[in-house]
């Protein structure tokens, strides 16, 4: 992967009233080392093996404090739970990597979901689908799950029609009981308010990241 040109978005940094003044120039310094992180030159990985050293050691050389750890880890990486400070810190340096890259390309957010509503989500998917060379049929059935002989998934049907991959990710409502096996769980809820979001400027449509911690 090619280190991202564009330059870190330090009003980005600084907007936030989650952070405190010295957290944010702790941050900004980070941003810095992130944006001129190149997966190809080790130079440029500041003395530390990106592929091997967690990402909690960077962390904790830049002196970012656990709220703002909690900021950058869940409101910019978009992990979805705290394994990653355990983990190699590449993944998430690349997760930063187009957090930064994206800022201010589409507007104010770097995210495209939710400015767009729900519809957004297909639509990308479908994008990036026909780009990476895929096939997607939207609204159609799935009448059953192929396996073959040794019994693993080869694919779908629909009807006559059949889609070939070695994965198969569905809902457990597709396939039988004794092919799940439970890892974790999500918590939904559907909230009716009578008024806007605080801190959103009325915004119609936002997004709301609740840290792990």
């Amino acid at each position: 992967m090619a280190v991202c040109k564009v330059p870190a978005n330090d009003k980005e940094a600084l907007a936030s009233s989650l952070l405190s003044l010295m957290d944010k120039k702790r941050i900004l310094a980070l941003y810095k080392f992130i944006n001129g992180v190149n997966f190809d030159d080790k130079s440029t990985w500041d003395n530390f093996d990106i592929n091997t050293v967690p990402m909690k050691s960077i962390f904790e050389y830049h002196k970012i404090s656990e709220d703002s750890i909690d900021f950058l880890g869940h409101a910019v990486a978009l992990n979805f739970n705290d394994y990653y400070l355990e983990e190699p810190a590449a993944p998430t340096i690349k997760k930063m990597q187009l957090y930064l890259q994206s800022a201010g390309r589409y507007g104010d957010s770097p995210f495209l979901y939710p400015i767009y509503g729900l519809g957004g989500l297909p639509e990308a998917f479908s994008r990036l689908c026909a780009i990476h060379g895929g096939t997607y049929m939207l609204n159609t059935n799935i009448d059953e799950i192929l396996f073959d002989e040794a019994g693993k998934v080869k694919g779908v049907r629909s009807g006559e029609n059949m889609a070939l991959a070695p994965i198969v990710i569905c809902d457990p409502s597709y396939t039988t009981d004794d092919r799940l096996m439970p890892k974790e769980k999500v918590i939904r809820a559907i909230c009716l308010l009578d008024h806007p979001i605080p801190e959103t400027n009325d915004a119609a449509s936002c997004q709301i990241i609740i840290p792990a911690r």
